[in-house]
């Protein structure tokens, strides 16, 4: 018997954290230093603006309200993790590491998330408005009612993602690398090559709002009769 060929994968986020809210210790959280680690813990209401603690570690953690706008946590790993109306506004993640994540309702603007590796992550209804996943890989994530206008995926790998009713304007996608990444529903009013949407799922009407562009980036004159 031939062995059975298994189908592609589903696209979006498909697992969520794995932690029941009764298993969190609910902590208080002044700083963290660095390689930090937190772990089977509830935490809210923290202000943790300009923190450096590099390679650091949230585990099977909740967290609400917390303030870590201008945040340097390169290499910084989420595992586990419900964020709730976070501020990381104009922060340093580069090279973070998510896997079962939510981000719900946060303020992302301007954070950087160059070289990231992102899977199994949902994002919904955030603000990531100029955040930088240059050249991050993206697997099966989710973006659900998120403002993205002018966020860069300059040299992204992205591998099953949704876009659902997304803003982005401006988006770069010059140089992705795409793979059964669904667009449709969102506005695509982008910067850069839109050569870089080579993989991407888009409906019609996105499909006449791009023909000029791409016709021109195909040396394609289009003129009336």
């Amino acid at each position: 018997m031939a062995p059975r060929q298994a189908g592609p994968p589903q696209i979006g986020a498909t697992q969520t954290p794995d932690f029941t809210p009764d298993q969190l210790e609910s902590i208080e959280v002044n700083g963290l230093d660095a390689q930090f680690g937190l772990e089977d813990v509830r935490v809210c209401s923290a202000s943790l603006p300009e923190t450096d603690a590099g390679s650091g570690r949230f585990r099977r953690t909740h967290l609400k309200d917390i303030d870590f706008g201008e945040s340097k946590l390169r290499a910084v790993q989420f595992i586990d993790v419900v964020a709730e109306r976070i501020d990381a506004a104009n922060g340093d993640w580069g090279g973070a590491q998510f896997r079962r994540a939510q981000f719900k309702e946060a303020r992302l603007t301007g954070l950087n998330l160059a070289e990231a590796q992102i899977e199994q992550m949902s994002f919904k209804g955030c603000k990531l408005d100029y955040a930088n996943f240059r050249h991050s890989a993206i697997k099966q994530v989710s973006f659900e009612d998120c403002v993205l206008t002018g966020a860069d995926f300059q040299g992204a790998n992205l591998n099953a993602t949704l876009f659902s009713r997304c803003q982005l304007a401006e988006a770069d996608f010059s140089k992705a690398e795409m793979s059964l990444v669904d667009l449709r529903g969102s506005e695509l009013a982008l910067a850069g090559s839109v050569l870089g949407l080579r993989g991407a799922i888009i409906d019609p009407l996105q499909l006449m709002e791009l023909a000029r562009t791409l016709a021109q980036e195909l040396g394609i004159a289009v003129e009336d009769i």
